[in-house]
């Protein structure tokens, strides 16, 4: 790779490392595709590979000097509209 281009957005090599150290750790907690049951859907996801990076609400709002960040919300969004759990017919 060519000095700067982790530096572009798009460049999936760059990224792929800390991903894949996420996945690793959240698969020795006993997350994975097959076991979820504890988590509602991908808010609760996002949120726990967000705080694996050390990423959390008031980290975040102190980055941004921001009294809210609506991080609730949007995780109870995604939860809802990507859940794991099987809705009764």
């Amino acid at each position: 790779m060519m000095s700067g281009d982790c530096d572009k957005p798009t460049n999936n090599d760059c990224i792929k490392p800390d991903l894949d150290k996420t996945i690793n750790f959240l698969e020795r907690q006993g997350v994975s595709v097959h076991n979820a049951s504890d988590m509602a859907g991908l808010g609760d996801m996002v949120e726990s590979a967000l705080s694996t990076l050390g990423i959390t609400e008031e980290r975040f709002k102190n980055w941004f000097n921001l009294q809210e960040c609506n991080c609730s919300k949007r995780k109870a969004w995604l939860n809802k509209v990507f859940s794991w759990k099987r809705r009764k017919s």
